[in-house]
């Protein structure tokens, strides 16, 4: 059976994405829309470009960087079109850095960015295309996050964002509603990843949205070429809802905007560390006030804060005792420790402190609890409060939402700051400079090649 002449498909869920991604494909983003979208492009180049330096890219890069193949990697090289979707989200994603959304579900929308931008720039699409087909991808995302229970029954967020990531990058594909379907069908029987970033955190943290993305376009080339895939794949007896997400009540309104509903991050860690990072270099600044220069040793340190950060940042004995920076950057008790000390926190602060006898002992003075006021306005406020006590003196910080948050948003200015940290790590000031214009006026670019390496 051949994707562009098979019947219409049955499944009810299946057949909404395909109409509605039709429907959105064709409709321009406002300035406000674009604007939004271009942020968040920024933001997620921003990680991608400090992760360009790490040594899993590196190995990866051997692998798979090819300079004969049509597509261009963040930051240089170039590799397959599945191949660059997959280190594209990779360096998007490794320093957990890029924006997050919390609904009834978690997952971080621009991890699908690497998938869209390899296969707009494989089709030879414009900025403005690319950016649309971001949007698209990430209003998929975030309405999927709002509903089913995938989290709850041990998946990843990378499941849902396999669909998302087949919609964004099968609009740039060209690919028919029919053929859409057929490629969303296929992500969805075969894209479920149980949950991997709990516990001893390892390398699959930055590797699962990767893989999900890359699988997404393997699909939609597959569907491109006529192959046809399941259906129903949501509904039935064997169907995703049952067995994987639970009821699924998709809004799917092609008038909503939603890309300016998700959370950017200001510190490079685990969303829900964001919050306790500004309130210890809060009282780190405060204690420097009262007891200058050399600190007296903090006798105890408390954190209270919603009930579902604990599930991800505060779950096993190890978040106490990091072995790695990938643990590390997700636990709670260590990174309220560091910033406590240190007074600082960006990139790198914790490979250098991973392994610092003092801030080690201080984690493990760090209690955490979750607070059923916190817990009860959340996600709609993602409030914390930390209370130290040294040399007989206590000193309280609560924030009430973190920075990034649609009700406490991140300025272009601050993102373009982030941008440019991180890419004056990769190479000098002025090229990252030069770089950053680049993003900046992404929606008039005709080719995104020069825009993706940097140069």
């Amino acid at each position: 059976m051949d994707a562009r002449t098979a019947s219409p498909v049955s499944d009810t869920l299946l057949r909404r994405l395909a109409g509605f991604t039709e429907a959105c494909r064709h409709r321009p983003l406002t300035a406000a829309e674009t604007d939004a979208m271009v942020t968040r492009l920024i933001d997620a180049m921003a990680c991608a470009a400090i992760a360009t330096g790490g040594e899993d890219f590196a190995r990866l890069k051997a692998t798979f960087v090819d300079e004969r193949q049509p597509c261009t990697v963040i930051g240089g090289g170039r590799a397959s079109l599945e191949h660059a979707a997959f280190l594209n989200s990779f360096l998007i994603r490794q320093q957990d850095w890029n924006d997050t959304y919390i609904g009834r579900n978690g997952g971080h929308p621009s991890d699908l960015i690497g998938g869209v931008l390899a296969a707009g720039e494989y089709t030879g699409k414009s900025g403005a295309e690319i950016l649309r087909a971001i949007a698209i991808g990430q209003h998929v995302m975030l309405d999927l996050c709002d509903t089913g229970e995938v989290l709850a029954r041990g998946w990843d967020p990378s499941t849902y964002l396999g669909i998302a990531s087949a919609v964004g990058a099968g609009v740039l594909l060209d690919l028919s509603e029919a053929q859409l379907a057929q490629a969303i069908s296929m992500t969805v029987v075969s894209g479920n990843i149980l949950m991997g970033r709990t516990g001893k955190v390892s390398s699959w943290k930055g590797l699962s949205s990767a893989v999900a993305v890359r699988n997404s376009l393997f699909y939609g080339l597959l569907a491109k070429n006529g192959l046809t895939a399941p259906d129903p794949v949501f509904e039935g007896p064997f169907g995703f809802t049952r067995h994987v997400s639970g009821d699924l009540d998709l809004e799917l309104d092609p008038q909503r905007d939603r890309t300016g509903d998700t959370h950017l991050k200001l510190y490079p860690a685990v969303y829900h560390a964001q919050g306790p990072i500004e309130a210890a270099l809060k009282i780190h600044r405060r204690m420097n006030e009262t007891f200058g220069e050399k600190l007296p040793a903090i006798e105890s340190a408390h954190l209270d804060i919603y009930e579902f950060a604990l599930r991800y940042a505060a779950d096993t004995p190890d978040k106490w005792v990091p072995e790695n920076v990938e643990t590390a950057d997700h636990s709670l008790p260590f990174l309220t420790a560091h910033s406590l000390i240190a007074g600082e926190y960006g990139p790198g602060s914790i490979a250098r402190t991973l392994r610092d006898p003092a801030v080690r002992a201080l984690a493990q003075k760090v209690s955490v609890s979750a607070s059923p006021s916190f817990s009860k306005v959340w996600p709609e406020h993602t409030g914390s409060r930390l209370t130290v006590t040294a040399a007989g003196k206590t000193f309280s910080e609560e924030i009430d939402v973190i920075i990034g948050h649609p009700k406490r948003p991140m300025s272009r200015d601050t993102v373009l700051e982030k941008f440019l940290a991180c890419a004056s790590l990769k190479t000098d000031l002025a090229t990252a400079q030069r770089w950053a214009e680049q993003l900046t006026d992404f929606p008039r670019l005709a080719s995104i090649s020069r825009a993706l390496a940097g140069s």
